[in-house]
This record gives C-alpha cells, sequence and structure tokens, in this order.
C-alpha cells in the first residue's frame, strides 16, 4: 500500500458513522483505497441502514479532501465482501443463513392499521413467557414501531463484525427504528429496502433461538418478497380484523404467501370484540365472525381473537408488553393461548 493511500484509510478511521458508533474502518465499509500520482479511489461497501451515499460522499470528502497531495478524490459504490460484515449465506445459494434459529416466522397483514406490530411483539412475549427463546426483528422499513412498543432506547452495540441485539423482556430485538431517528423518513427504492433487511436481518447476532418474529410491513412488495426468496422462511401468520375491508384484502396476502411457498400456520383476528367495564356488554365494533369464517374459508387455523381492550393500549404506550403489565387481562389470555398453541405445533413438526 502507498503512503498516501495509507494515510487516507487512517483519515477514514476518523470518520464516525453515528448510527454505529463505528468509524467507516471498523464498521467493515471501505473495501479498498487505491492512491497513485494523486489520484485517489476509495471503493464503498454501500450500506443503506447505516447511512446515505450523500452523507457518506461529505465525509469523505471533508476528510480526505484536506489530505496533502491528493489532487482528485473518486468514491465508488460496491457490493461489499467483507466476511466479518456481510450476512451469512451459504455457497452456491442466495438465502441468508440464520444459524440456530428453529422457526422463523413472519407476520403479516395486507392492510395497514389492523395492529400487526402490536400482535408481533405481544406474541413474541408471550412465547418468551412460556419459556421459548425469541427474537423479534422489525422488517417494517418505512413504520418501524417495534422500538415504541417495546420502549427501546439508543442504538444497538457494533462487536467483532456482528450487530449485538438489543436484549429487553427476554426477547433479543433488532429493528431499523433503533438505528435511524425517530423522526427521520427513509425514502427509499425497492433495490434498498431489499437490500437494508437483508443487512439488518443477517447481520445480527441473533444466537440460539426458538423462534425469530418477523414484523413484516403492510403489502406484498419487496419486503415481502426479498425475504421469501433470501430467508428460509419455516412459517407465517396472518393478522386481520374481522370487517370484510380488511379480509378482502389480507385474501390477496394470503394467495401472495402461498405463491411464494411460505407456509401460512394460521390467522389471528385482533380487535375482535370489545366488553364494555361499566355494564360487562359484549359489542362486536368491526363486525362478527370474518376472521373465524375467513379461516375456514382458507382452510386456514384460526390461532386467536384479540379483543380491544384498554389495557392492551395502555401497555402499549408504556413499551410493555400486555403478558407483563396487565397479565390477568382479556388480551394476556388471548396472547398466551396463541402462544400454547404455537408451540404445540412447532412440538408437533419432524
Amino acid at each position: 500500500m502507498s503512503p498516501l493511500a495509507e494515510r487516507v484509510r487512517q483519515a477514514l478511521a476518523e470518520i464516525t458513522v453515528p448510527k454505529l458508533k463505528r468509524d467507516l474502518i471498523a464498521a467493515g465499509m471501505v473495501e479498498r483505497v487505491d492512491a497513485e500520482d494523486g489520484r485517489v479511489k476509495v471503493f464503498l461497501n454501500f450500506k443503506p441502514a447505516y447511512a446515505s451515499k450523500s452523507e457518506l460522499a461529505s465525509w469523505i470528502n471533508q476528510k480526505v479532501s484536506a489530505l496533502e497531495g491528493v489532487r482528485d478524490l473518486a468514491i465508488e459504490f460496491v457490493q461489499g465482501a467483507n466476511p466479518a460484515t456481510q450476512p451469512r449465506v451459504h455457497p452456491g445459494k442466495t438465502h441468508i443463513e440464520l444459524e440456530g434459529i428453529d422457526e422463523v416466522i413472519t407476520i403479516f397483514s395486507t392492510k395497514g392499521g389492523v395492529g400487526k406490530s402490536t400482535v408481533s411483539v405481544n406474541l413474541a412475549a408471550a412465547l418468551a413467557q412460556q419459556g421459548a427463546r425469541v427474537g423479534l426483528f422489525d422488517a417494517d422499513i418505512h413504520g418501524p414501531d417495534i422500538p415504541n412498543l417495546l420502549g427501546l432506547e439508543g442504538p444497538p452495540l457494533f462487536e467483532e463484525g456482528r450487530i449485538q441485539p438489543i436484549v429487553k423482556y427476554d426477547l433479543t430485538v433488532m429493528s431499523i427504528g433503533s438505528i435511524v431517528g425517530s423522526e427521520e423518513a427513509l425514502i427509499w427504492r425497492g433495490p434498498m429496502i431489499t437490500k437494508a433487511i437483508d443487512e439488518l436481518l443477517g447481520g445480527v447476532a441473533w444466537g440460539t433461538l426458538d423462534f425469530l418474529v418477523i414484523d413484516l410491513p403492510p403489502g406484498t412488495g419487496d419486503a415481502q418478497l426479498g425475504l421469501a426468496q433470501d430467508v428460509r422462511l419455516t412459517g407465517s401468520i396472518a393478522v386481520t380484523t374481522p370487517q370484510e375491508l380488511a379480509l378482502a384484502d389480507l385474501r390477496r396476502g394470503i394467495h401472495a404467501f402461498r405463491d411464494l411457498r411460505v407456509p401460512i400456520w394460521g390467522l389471528v383476528e385482533n380487535m375482535s370484540y370489545f366488553i364494555c367495564p361499566h355494564c360487562g356488554g359484549r359489542t362486536e365494533i368491526f363486525g362478527a365472525g370474518g376472521g373465524v369464517e375467513e379461516a375456514k374459508r382458507q382452510q386456514i387455523p384460526l390461532l386467536g381473537q384479540i379483543p380491544l381492550d384498554l389495557k392492551l393500549r395502555e401497555a402499549s404506550e408504556r413499551g410493555e408488553p400486555i403478558v407483563l403489565h396487565a397479565p390477568n387481562s382479556l388480551a394476556a389470555a388471548a396472547f398466551t393461548q396463541i402462544a400454547q398453541r404455537l408451540l404445540k405445533m412447532k412440538g408437533a413438526k419432524p
């Protein structure tokens, strides 16, 4: 390596990526530095989850252009090949190998606003409460709610080339929301979404898990397609409300997951009914029996019905799962029953 190239690398080591709290060299983002006759070219492994191209180019220009002997600077973004910082992939295959994880289950809904993230968090917590080793991955790039629902603060640690998941409530958790600012909008096209999800999911030191629960964004787009192609998904769970508007969209999602050959373990009907705390009367605000009938129609199990419960809303705002915040509530009982069903289904698999 030329003396100038070495000085450039030293300058790059002084650039800290705020979301990682690591410099460019330590984060494995610098693939190569070429320097000859004052012309410098930096080959950079672009990781959209951690910084944008414009941010990286600005940081590097500011540091490297100021070095004595640098007459021209070029930055090229490449697909990195550093094994310490890349997702583990089987030779000759395209999917990410999540070693030590028995079941990788996606929680999906085609329509937004049906409580998919709330179901993901509370189902994961209920499984952990039953003694399972559970990870929770927030793949909702544009609306990452998991940090708020679990009361997570601060970014994850980055050690030995791997992201260390945040541990809370006996869950190992990773979310893009723990890396980007709480008010930062990620305006990304499809390939960037898929790449960021792969980076985060494959770059986390998950350890040994019985379940990895993945909270998907609503819809049937790049995130769903990319995960189905790149990851061994052992199952999926559909979330809906009883009303026909949500069910009509859900049918498209079930059809898409079947086309992608992802097993559908069952359906969860959220916001099923409301019990008045004053008179004890039951009201089906969003209609009655829609999820029950749809599960029969699709020939998949109805895993459970989650009521509209004030305690569930309070728990979510406190960043605490309902099974811990109000274990005797109707919602907590429903999530516990679903978790017990999933554990039996897991045990029944060969």
